[in-house]
């Protein structure tokens, strides 16, 4: 089965200079609760309202919205025209560097936390599922990987591959990728690095 980290066009760059897709309290831009520091990832087909960035242009990012509402669309082709397309990296559930998320010993850690519980709880509400989640306790390194990218519908840019042992056309491809990323977050003042030093 495959599974899914959903991300936006800003973080590619950072994730194919580094090599790895970061745990998110390397990437964090910005103070909250952080009770977790995990790579996230779904065996939900659909983008996760959750990790929709929110967008002040577009009402249907407000994750609020979609809690008091069951049925509200999110053009991810009308918002990636602005900020940049949206993408999924895909694994196989059955690499030992992912787990189930419902089920592990991380989660029971958290299960008396009552503002964790209702994250839970809101990710339900909006459809996410929090039994589909997955995580890599550690930061997932671009091996046996796919990349997908959201244009009217998920299509395939890159496939099992691995950053360690690349072809010229997938070279051409992630450099292109990170030539965009670049581009997006310079034209909308975000810093196109986000990993913080160690």
């Amino acid at each position: 089965m495959k599974i899914y980290h959903y991300t936006k066009c800003n973080r590619l760059n950072s994730i194919f200079t580094d090599g790895f897709i970061a745990t998110e309290m390397k990437r964090t831009l910005g103070g909250g609760i952080n009770l977790t520091d995990y790579v996230w990832l779904t065996e939900k087909l659909q983008y996760p309202k959750t990790a929709l960035p929110l967008l002040g242009s577009f009402r249907e990012t407000d994750l609020l919205i979609h809690v008091m509402n069951k049925h509200v669309h999110v053009d991810l082709d009308k918002i990636g025209a602005v900020f940049g397309k949206f993408y999924r990296f895909s694994f196989d559930s059955s690499d030992s560097r992912i787990k189930k998320w419902f089920f592990s010993e991380e989660r029971k850690h958290l299960k008396n936390n009552q503002f964790w519980m209702r994250m839970e709880s809101v990710a339900n509400k909006v459809d996410d599922d929090v039994r589909s989640f997955w995580i890599a306790t550690e930061d997932l390194t671009l091996e046996n990987f796919s990349l997908e990218v959201f244009d009217g519908g998920w299509k395939v840019l890159l496939e099992n591959v691995s950053l360690s042992n690349l072809s010229t056309e997938a070279l051409n491809t992630i450099s292109e990728l990170k030539a965009i990323s670049t581009a997006k977050c310079i034209e909308h003042g975000i810093p196109h690095k986000h990993l913080l030093a160690a």
